[in-house]
């Protein structure tokens, strides 16, 4: 009886085997898959975000080149955060000793697919500033130095993506046999290095633009800091420098851990930064209730004299809120806009043609 009693009290005491997903110190794999999860949908917010100010807040908007490339590098971006949650990338957070020759294997080629998924979303993103800072502005030296550094991203897009591609020749980084391959490390720091450059001269080229505007600084200030968001993806990029010689570890798949959860905050920093320019005319919009300034559906246009003419004419009559003559003196009527500034048509027609191009002509589409 007391040997029942003292089995029983064992087994209460025996705690019960775990249940689902466990992170251990060697699998962290899950961290790595649902880090991943939430930056691609949060991604994928700043992406709905950037649509809704483009064509919501603003009118006559068309999808053009800086769409085209911003939703290309969402679509790429997608595809590498794909290639960590399939099965064959949850090798990267497990220990080696863990992992099975075929599943290795696998895991390397969803990896090779993902680095180059990675190169596409981190160019085409940078590529979405240029076009968005070449409609910026109509300076011609601003557009050739934005159309300088574009094609300065393009060669480093295709010197990092053909030197991934064929970094052991024609073998693949998970073949076996007598090859030669890239010295990876080597190859990755130049990647990261040149990314850093790139990523600061997409926060020098926006200062290079609006700082000499005519401007409140505290305007000035608040535009620029939309900008400056890139200094997060440098940040992260950083970090996957400081981790990078863990590649080279026998056990990379658990020791390059940090490296593959920097390489995901890189590409959500890249893509966001590219549509957190956005929430500047999202905040202006706030002062209009929402509507944009340029909206002409919300456009009314009201007579200065309540009432014109006598009412026994009976063609003459302009009231307020309406009239029969179809052929009105427009220099007398004042514009309701959505706009902070109120002009007569005569006084629009004037400020059209006499004053100069100021800071809104610099940032038309914004």
């Amino acid at each position: 009886m007391l040997s029942v009693l003292r089995r029983a009290s064992e087994e209460e005491a025996t705690p019960p085997p775990p249940v689902g997903i466990v992170v251990t110190d060697t699998n962290m794999n899950p961290i790595l898959q649902m880090v991943t999860w939430l930056l691609l949908a949060l991604t994928s917010l700043m992406l709905c975000f950037r649509f809704l100010t483009k064509f919501f807040l603003k009118t006559n908007q068309r999808f053009g080149w800086e769409e085209m490339l911003i939703t290309s590098a969402f679509l790429a971006g997608l595809g590498e955060s794909i290639t960590i949650l399939i099965p064959a990338g949850e090798i990267f957070g497990k220990t080696r000793g863990d992992i099975k020759d075929a599943e290795l294997a696998s895991g390397l080629k969803a990896q090779f697919a993902g680095q180059l998924l990675y190169i596409l979303a981190l160019g085409l993103a940078k590529l979405s500033v240029c076009a968005g800072l070449t409609s910026l502005s109509p300076d011609t030296g601003h557009r050739r130095l934005t159309s300088f550094f574009a094609a300065a991203v393009i060669v480093w897009a295709l010197v990092a993506f053909i030197g991934t591609s064929f970094q052991c020749g024609s073998h693949g980084p998970w073949d076996t046999g007598d090859f030669k391959c890239l010295d990876m490390r080597a190859f990755l720091e130049y990647v990261d290095i040149t990314n850093i450059i790139t990523d600061a001269a997409l926060i020098a080229l926006p200062i290079a633009v609006v700082y000499p505007l005519k401007m409140a600084f505290r305007t000035r200030i608040t535009v620029l800091s939309f900008f400056s968001v890139r200094i997060f993806a440098i940040a992260a990029t950083i970090c996957q420098l400081v981790y990078l010689p863990r590649l080279s570890d026998e056990d990379f798949t658990l020791r390059g851990f940090p490296y593959y959860l920097s390489m995901q905050f890189v590409q959500f920093a890249s893509i966001s930064a590219a549509c957190a320019a956005y929430f500047w005319p999202f905040l202006r919009s706030l002062r209009s209730g929402l509507i944009s300034a340029d909206n002409k559906a919300f456009t009314s246009e009201y007579a200065l004299s309540k009432l014109r003419g006598t009412a026994r004419s009976g063609t003459n009559i302009d009231l307020a809120s309406g009239g029969s003559s179809r052929n009105r003196d427009r220099s007398n009527y004042i514009k309701i806009t959505t706009d902070n500034t109120v002009t007569t048509t005569e006084r629009a027609q004037s400020l059209q043609k006499d004053e100069p191009t100021g800071p809104d002509g610099y940032m038309k589409d914004w």
